[in-house]
């Protein structure tokens, strides 16, 4: 198969790709004229997040079977588009699990303990220490909203750090364990932080916006 890598991906991946015998072009940072230009001959196209499929590129591509997407979402492939063209398209949902869960809770350390804002003083010569007083988190209440693979991994690592996890998710299945599962409002109005992992969707535009912090 003759393959398009048009994101950064590892230079292992390259070389399995090109070991399993398929033709691997890596053309990194194309514009959307140049992209247009050159996907005609393959048959795959392999993008991460900068590198938007649109309709105009799968009509290009006129010998295109497959689009690839490493990471989570579909937001940069126009998948209709590619559905009416009969080109399949996947994504790699489980690649960013655990470094994106480890970072929903850093980002919550960071904001318990004000570490931005203690960075920024100390690169102006200051140090606030009262001012800086933080809270522990342990014993606080991490509200999810969406608890598919992402959130119930931080999920777990909330629990052990001995929070309180409630969640609202209407399409889960199936409850991890020391998760309480509750509707939305109650997620609103009982969580000390929250923490939001679900597609971009009609469904979930705007769910958290000004109606939700009121």
């Amino acid at each position: 198969m003759k393959i398009l890598v048009c994101d950064p991906i590892d230079e292992q991946g390259l070389a399995r790709l090109r070991g399993a015998g398929h033709a691997v072009d890596a053309k990194l940072g194309l514009a959307p004229e140049a992209l247009l230009r050159e996907v005609a001959p393959y048959e795959c196209i392999v993008v991460r997040s900068s590198t938007k499929i649109t309709k105009a590129v799968v009509d290009a591509a006129k010998a295109l079977k497959v689009v690839v997407r490493g990471g989570v979402g579909l937001d940069n492939i126009d998948a209709a588009a590619c559905e009416a063209r009969g080109v399949k398209v996947l994504n790699t949902p489980e690649a960013a699990t655990n470094s994106v869960a480890e970072l929903a809770i850093g980002l919550m350390f960071a904001l318990a303990r004000r570490i931005g804002r203690a960075h920024e003083l100390m690169r102006q010569g200051k140090w606030e220490k009262k001012a800086l007083t933080g809270n522990e988190v342990a014993w606080r209440t991490l509200g999810l909203i969406g608890v598919g693979r992402i959130g119930s991994e931080v999920a777990v690592r909330a629990r052990a750090l001995g929070m309180r996890v409630i969640g609202f998710d209407p399409y889960l299945k199936t409850v991890p364990q020391g998760l309480e599962l509750t509707g939305l409002d109650a997620v609103l109005s009982q969580s000390d932080y929250l923490s939001v992992h679900v597609p971009f969707t009609p469904e979930t535009k705007h769910m958290i916006g000004a109606a939700a912090f009121a």
